[in-house]
Formats: structure tokens, sequence, C-alpha cells
């Protein structure tokens, strides 16, 4: 299933626009599919009236964002759409002060380095150096993730207010991902006070099976959190005292190199 238009909630306002609403509901379900979609199957995912979705499908033909099988008429995102992302990872002055650090901390330890940040109730991947080893996890630069079950989404919440951390953990669909998800909200303000406690958060295999994975908060002058690095590995090959003793140290003099140099932030 696709996921929901995130400008939903502000419908009642007199300056939503239904129109720029229904074309990035087509555009979201086109992302969701990952493939060539035909119209009618289109109109399926995207939840929407087929004339409606016929409509929006030609504009966004027309402007070229997107493309159309000759044959088929089933239609793909054009290579026009990655302009986009690359203006905004270009622009992104985080992603540009971390980048050397997180290169530095993936060559020292051979393992998975990722930069997030929060977007609404998810994390968003917006810097991510492979590990030298074969993993489990495939993601990649955009990728989405729900905060309230991720290392890096609990580090990012560890550092709001209490208040406001747990009103969007509470307004969040908390979904489990694994069997050892937690989901239920006593348990996750205690892991939000622990991740504040310990200056870093702890997943271990709540998002993926077989992922172990460690985060710590970056913030700005301000001391507000801006966004976090992440060090994922695979329980095959970790066990969970050798991250805490060899990974965890490494994370935190990462970080705290990062936010000694986000002063202009």
């Amino acid at each position: 299933m696709m996921p929901k238009t995130r400008a939903s909630a502000k419908k009642e306002s007199p300056l939503f626009m239904g129109s720029v609403a229904k074309c990035f509901q087509v555009l979201e379900a086109l992302n969701a599919a990952g493939r060539a979609v035909a119209l009618t199957e289109l109109a399926a995912i995207a939840q929407m009236d087929r004339s409606a979705v016929q409509r929006v499908t030609h504009t966004l033909h027309a402007l070229g964002y997107l493309r159309q099988h000759p044959v088929t008429r089933a239609f793909t995102l054009s290579g026009r759409m990655l302009e986009f992302g690359h203006t905004v990872l270009a622009t992104d002055r985080l992603r540009d002060k971390a980048t050397p650090y997180l290169d530095a901390l993936n060559r020292k330890t051979g393992e998975t380095v990722n930069l997030m940040e929060l977007e609404g109730q998810d994390i968003v991947y917006v810097a991510r150096f492979p590990s030298l080893h074969a993993v489990s996890v495939d993601l990649h630069v955009g990728s989405r993730l729900p905060a309230f079950c991720t290392a890096a989404g609990r580090a990012i919440l560890a550092q709001l207010d209490e208040a406001d951390a747990l009103a969007m953990l509470a307004a969040a669909k908390r979904v489990p991902m694994t069997k050892r998800t937690v989901t239920d909200l006593p348990g996750l303000r205690a892991a939000l006070a622990n991740a504040r406690e310990l200056g870093y958060a702890l997943n271990d295999q709540e998002a993926f099976v077989g992922d172990i994975s460690i985060a710590a908060p970056l913030l700005n002058r301000a001391g507000e959190p801006v966004g976090a690095v992440n060090i994922a590995v695979p329980s095959p090959r970790w066990q969970l005292a050798d991250v805490l003793r060899r990974l965890v140290p490494q994370l935190m003099k990462t970080v705290r190199d990062i936010n000694g140099d986000l002063t202009d932030l």
C-alpha cells in the first residue's frame, strides 16, 4: 500500500491546493510501486479516480517528469526527477559537514555508517557508507523508516522535549517490524530515557531481523537535534557485547567531532 500524502493533515486550510496534492499522490504511488504501472493499476495504488489519474499523468508526462512505454502505455518516473534529489543532497549543510567524518568512521570500522534526519514520523537516510562485508539490509539514500523503532529515530527523539517526543510517538502508527519491536508507549518512553542517559540509542533487531544498530544525535549550536549518526551491523557477525565495547566509543567520538563542527547550524 502506498504511503498517504503527508499534506493530508492540512486539507482544512484555505491555502491547501487539492490539485497539487493529487499530483504528489500519483508520484508517491509510482515511487511505492517501484516499477512501470499502467493507468488503471496506478489509480488503484493511488486510491484515486481513474480520470483524475489520467489528467495528472498526462500533465506530468507532458512536463517530462514521467515516461510512458509506447506499447504497454505504462508509466515510470523519468530521470528528470533525479534533479530534485540531487539538489536536496547538495544543499544539505549537515550532510556536507558530516561526510568526511562518516567516511573516516566507515573506513575505520569497515561497517555500514549512515546519516539520518527526522522527517515527520520517519527517519530519512541522507548519507550512507556501506560495509565492506555482505549485509542483509539493502537500503539507500532516500530510504525511510519509522522513527519509533530505529536507533537513529530514538536518538533524535530523546533530545526533544519529552512531552513533544511522547506526543509524536502517540500519534505514530507503531506497527511492529519484527517480533522484537517495542510498540507500547511505556516501553518507548523507557527506551528514550535510556538513550538520553547514555548519549546513544541501541536497536537490537527491532527494525530488521539480524540487524543491530547504534546511533547518536547530532546537535546544532542551540543544542537541538538535527540528525543522527548510525552504525548498523549484522548479528551473525557481531555479538551485542562487542558492539557496545568496540563500536560505541568510535561512534561517540565521531559524533563529538561532528558536533564541534556544527557551530554555524
